[in-house]
C-alpha cells in the first residue's frame, strides 16, 4: 500500500527552465580562480553540485570560500530562471487529491529553497516536507536525500513512490528501496526510464493518483 509520494520539483511539478550549460559555465568560471584546468577536467562527468563539493575538497582554507561563492552564483541564476514560472496546471490538484486519500506528500530537489518559495509560495498547504540541497550535501541520486524525506514523513520505503523526470530520481528511489515512477514531461524518454529500472512510467504526475485508485 502506498502511504507517501515524494516528488522531484523542476521538470516534475513545474516546467524545467534551467540552462544547465550556463550554470556549469558560471561555476567553472569561479572555480578557475582557485584551481587549474586539470582539476576541472577531472570533474567533467560530475553533476554541478558534486563538482562544487569535489573542487572545494581539493582546497585547503579556500575550500569554504569557493563553496560559498559557487553556491551563491548558482542560487542567483536559479532564482532568476524561476521568476514568472508556475507549477504545471494540474500539479496542486494532484497533490490535494493525494493528501485527501491519506497519502503524505514530499519534495526532494537539488535546487535551493528560494526557488521553491518563488514558484510555489503556498507550498505548506499542499506538501508535508521538502528536502533541498540546503539540507544535505548528499542529494539525489544519493539515497541520503530520500532517507531524510522519509524520516520526516515517517513512512517506510516500501510504502513510498518516488516520482521524477530524470533517471537520477529513479536511481535514488531504487537505492533506498522505494517504488519509482518516471514522468514523461520533457527530458527523459520512456526507454531511458525503462533502462533505469522505473516501476511505473506516466505522462505526468496525475498517473500517481491513477496508481492509487488502481490499488484501491
Amino acid at each position: 500500500m502506498i502511504r507517501a509520494a515524494i516528488f522531484d520539483f523542476d521538470g516534475t511539478l513545474t516546467p524545467l527552465t534551467l540552462d544547465f550549460s550556463l550554470l556549469r559555465a558560471k561555476v567553472e568560471e569561479t572555480a578557475r580562480e582557485y584551481v587549474d584546468e586539470s582539476v576541472l577536467a577531472s570533474q567533467a562527468h560530475q553533476y554541478i553540485l558534486e563538482m562544487i563539493h569535489a573542487v572545494a575538497d581539493t582546497l585547503a582554507e579556500d575550500g569554504p570560500r569557493f563553496r560559498h561563492r559557487a553556491f551563491q552564483e548558482l542560487r542567483l541564476l536559479e532564482v532568476e530562471a524561476a521568476r514568472g514560472k508556475s507549477l504545471y496546471p494540474y500539479a496542486k490538484d494532484t497533490l490535494t487529491r493525494l493528501r485527501s486519500k491519506g497519502v503524505k506528500v514530499g519534495i526532494i530537489t537539488r535546487t535551493c529553497i528560494e526557488v521553491i518559495d518563488t514558484v510555489f509560495p503556498d507550498l505548506a498547504g499542499h506538501v508535508d516536507t521538502v528536502v533541498t540541497r540546503d539540507d544535505t550535501r548528499y542529494v539525489k541520486p544519493n539515497p541520503e536525500h530520500v532517507r531524510l524525506a522519509l524520516e520526516a514523513l515517517q513512512v517506510a520505503p516500501g510504502e513510498t513512490v518516488l516520482v521524477g523526470d530524470h533517471p537520477t530520481d529513479i536511481e535514488a528511489g531504487r537505492a533506498f528501496g522505494t517504488l519509482t515512477a518516471g514522468v514523461l514531461t520533457g527530458r527523459t524518454s520512456r526507454t531511458q526510464f525503462m533502462n533505469a529500472g522505473a516501476d511505473h512510467i506516466f505522462d505526468d504526475i496525475r498517473g500517481v493518483v491513477e496508481l492509487l485508485e488502481g490499488e484501491g
